[in-house]
């Protein structure tokens, strides 16, 4: 029978924080004895400031003699140190990303002006992202390290979890991550009609992994949004030429800074690219209207691998991908040599 989940309810990143601190207070060596929950708790909450270490490239003091758990001080969402030696520094994210240099700043707090400073050594950066987010390049270049929903999921599915039988709250909250993991990759399991945003967002992460590129994130607009997927990007003087999966509708894009001369790089491109897709065994078709602005649609892919009653073929796909990157490669490079 399922039962409430306090996390369906508690869905707000302060929520996460609450729980967060909850759980790694546990950590305190008065738990290592006691009761079963006592001790379980007490495992589970040293595992993850294991892996709040390695990922940091450092090992977690073999004994925990003191650990203090802090929220929102200067902001800073969890704070967490050790042995008044180390100082373990999370920003807490439920979809959410960083914004205005806030990272830095929390370093530098800690650093310059808590009342008992640390050295950046001496400072354990994690980043915990429980949702999606499309890259961790911004993330890292702050110096953080990301934590992610999928890290969580292999640390707790990989204990002797006692700790599901004795606390509530803390397989309320392994239940509720295991349930956005299932949505993500629910993109597998059903048919693309029925596909939500979590199941475009697993989509998407397969094909940041088989490409090894791509952007993904969700784009408003008046028709009422959508996911999207950017990728192969390739520039031509001032101009971008791109591909976008506007969710199952597959555009060739064109960038163009210069409002002079912006319909006539979109009507040659169109036929460029219509002329060459037949020799990558591809088609393309105009979109429905022509744009004027500066990111355009010139061409949209024919193609049915979407087709919302069936289940996706990913290995379909794959070869899709490799397909029409070969093609835009080629197609870029034809139009490269008749503009020299």
């Amino acid at each position: 029978m399922t039962t409430p989940n306090l996390f369906k309810f508690a869905t707000s990143e302060l929520s996460q924080d609450a729980f967060i601190c909850w759980l790694l207070s546990w950590a305190d060596k008065d738990y290592q004895i006691g009761s079963d929950k006592h001790k379980a708790l007490n495992k589970i909450a040293t595992s993850v400031l294991a892996l709040f270490f390695d990922k940091a490239n450092k090992s977690l003091p073999s004994h925990i003699d003191e650990i203090v758990v802090k929220r929102q001080v200067n902001n800073i969402d969890v704070l967490c140190i050790i042995n008044d030696t180390y100082c373990v520094l999370i920003e807490d994210k439920v979809g959410s990303i960083q914004h205005s240099n806030q990272l830095v700043r929390y370093k530098q707090f800690m650093i310059n002006d808590h009342k008992v400073t640390f050295t950046e050594d001496e400072i354990i950066p994690i980043y915990l992202q429980t949702h999606d987010q499309s890259n961790y390049k911004a993330v890292l270049k702050d110096g953080f390290y990301p934590v992610t929903r999928r890290d969580l999921l292999d640390l707790f599915n990989s204990e002797q979890n006692a700790a599901l039988q004795e606390s509530d709250i803390y397989s309320d909250y392994l239940n509720h991550l295991q349930s956005i993991e299932e949505a993500v990759q629910s993109f597998q399991s059903k048919p693309v009609k029925e596909w939500k945003k979590r199941a475009w967002i697993g989509f998407f992460q397969h094909l940041q992994s088989y490409l090894g590129e791509g952007n993904w994130k969700y784009v408003a607009n008046k028709s009422g949004g959508f996911m999207g997927f950017w990728a192969f990007k390739k520039t031509v003087d001032d101009i971008a030429i791109y591909l976008l999966l506007e969710q199952d509708k597959v555009c060739f894009k064109v960038s163009v800074p210069n409002i002079k001369g912006r319909s006539k790089i979109r009507n040659e491109l169109y036929k460029l690219f219509k002329t060459e897709a037949s020799k990558f065994d591809l088609k393309v078709s105009k979109p429905k209207r022509f744009g004027s602005g500066k990111d355009m649609t010139f061409a949209v892919l024919d193609t049915d691998i979407f087709d919302g009653e069936n289940f996706i073929d990913i290995q379909q796909v794959n070869r899709l991908m490799d397909e029409v990157q070969k093609f835009i490669n080629h197609t870029i490079s034809q139009y490269k040599n008749k503009n020299e």
